[in-house]
């Protein structure tokens, strides 16, 4: 058996819309998942994650979305962007993540 040639290898990606917008969000590298889920155990988001997530894995147009290029893009447009990034989370992450935890009665 021939070993994986890691440069061969890109992360899936899937063109996701938004608000009749077109992105193509790239998958999380899994140690990049795992160090998220961790930070967000307490449920809160947090406002600089997602600014990173965003600008990380997400392009539009075929452009990279950088700091700069945000504060332009998601201008007066906050629930759109709320909406994109709940949208990268349940790519990468799935529907489960939303939901609450059964309590036990």
């Amino acid at each position: 058996m021939s070993k994986l040639n890691m440069s061969d290898v890109a992360l899936p990606q899937e063109v996701i819309t938004v608000d009749e917008v077109e992105y193509l969000v790239t998958a999380m590298p899994a140690t990049k998942g795992l160090q998220f889920m961790e930070t967000m155990q307490d449920g809160k988001a947090d406002l600089a994650t997602m600014k990173q997530v965003i600008c990380a894995y997400v392009c539009k147009d075929n452009k990279s979305i950088t700091n700069e290029s945000f504060d332009v893009i998601f201008a007066l447009k906050f629930k759109h962007l709320g909406e994109l990034y709940k949208a990268v989370l349940v790519y990468n992450f799935g529907e489960d993540l939303f939901q609450e935890p059964d309590s036990e009665d």
